[in-house]
Formats: C-alpha cells, structure tokens, sequence
C-alpha cells in the first residue's frame, strides 16, 4: 500500500468516527422529549373555564398553579386592593409540544369568549435535567 492511499485510508475512517458520532449525539437528541412551559396568566373570573377545558382535553400533567397573581397587563390592573379589586392567577405547564398546541388553542378559544378578560399565554423550550 502506497503512502497516499494508506493517508487516504487514515482521512475515510477519521471521517467515518466522525460521522458515526454526530450520528449517536443526534439520534440521543431525538430521544429526549421536546417539552414546552406554557406560563398562562389569567383574570380569575375565567379560571373555571380554563380548568374545565384544560382536563378535559388531558393537555399536561405537569404544572403548578399560583393563586393569586397580581399586575397589569393589556386590561385594567389586578392589585387586589379596593382601587383594583380583581386579582389574576397563573398556571406554569409543562407539556409535550402537541399537549401544547392544545393548551395554546383552549386559551385562544376562551380570549375570543371573553375579550375584555386579562388573558395571556407565553412559551418557551425546556430540557429537563
């Protein structure tokens, strides 16, 4: 065997190894869950509704629920007080990437029923460790 074909051997299997391993790290990448937190902050006048729709449609079994939630948002204050009575809570989900697609579309459905409701829904990508 010649000096450039044994070189030429050395680069094939250095780029084989290398294949192969990108291969395995993505192929573990694909395994992991693609999870979603869905952080829904909501007047609590509508919390029923959402809950109601939220375990019917079986959209996540994850998540934590603040109760009471003061702020402002697009609609008048939630503070509480005897200026602002009202109050929102808030509910951080965590769910598959459909589940979530479900959840998105609960809460798109409820902002039609009650536009003048404070209601909003942000997202973001999790990795659980």
């Amino acid at each position: 065997m010649s000096k450039e074909e044994l070189e030429e051997e050395v680069v094939q299997k250095a780029k084989k190894e290398k294949k192969e391993k990108k291969d395995k790290k993505s192929k573990d990448k694909g395994d992991e869950p693609k999870l979603q937190r869905l952080e829904i902050i909501m007047s609590q006048s509508i919390e029923e509704d959402f809950v109601t729709a939220f375990m019917k449609e079986d959209t996540g079994r994850m998540f934590t629920k603040l109760p009471v939630v003061m702020g402002r948002g697009v609609t008048d204050p939630k503070m509480g007080d005897a200026v602002w009575p009202q109050l929102n809570c808030m509910y951080i989900i965590i769910c598959t990437k459909e589940q979530a697609e479900a959840t998105k579309a609960i809460v798109s459905r409820l902002h039609q029923e009650y536009p003048h409701e404070g209601l909003a829904c942000f997202t973001s990508k999790v990795k659980m460790m």
